[in-house]
């Protein structure tokens, strides 16, 4: 049984030579592209779990907050803790929106290398088709 990959007819004396060759640079691309799409969706599952860490400390941030400053008013704290907490606070934004530049830097580039390597897999795959259909012309030309 044929697959994708071995030559249906020899259209040439070096026509499975170079069907081989075409469909092993296909494969190869193919390849990277799995690869690369791979990449994306484990920078988003990264980036997904970063911002939940994030958002549990603060959360966690934002509650002590609230207890820090319901108890400087009974003079229980010293209002300075609260105002370390809201730093803090401001600090969990400012990584929330360095996580969320970093992923977007992240998934461009590798979407620049996912596009590059589609575009060549595309060309070898219309320079395939080209020759196949090029052949089966000069065959029935004999």
């Amino acid at each position: 049984m044929e697959n994708e990959f071995s030559p249906a007819t020899d259209h040439e004396p070096d026509g499975p030579a170079l069907d081989h060759l075409l469909h092993s640079k296909s494969r190869i691309l193919r390849t990277k592209l799995e690869v690369l799409a791979s990449e994306i969706q484990a920078r988003f599952a990264i980036w997904d779990r970063n911002l939940d860490r994030l958002n549990e400390d603060k959360n966690h941030v934002e509650s002590l907050l609230g207890e820090s400053a319901r108890l400087a008013r009974y003079h229980l704290r010293e209002p300075n803790e609260a105002t370390r907490f809201r730093d803090a606070s401001l600090q969990l934004d400012a990584q929330q929106r360095e996580q969320d530049i970093q992923c977007w830097r992240d998934v461009v580039q590798v979407m620049r290398d996912f596009l590059n390597n589609w575009e060549v897999h595309e060309q070898a795959k219309n320079r395939s088709a080209f020759l196949n259909h090029a052949g089966s012309r000069s065959e029935n030309a004999l």
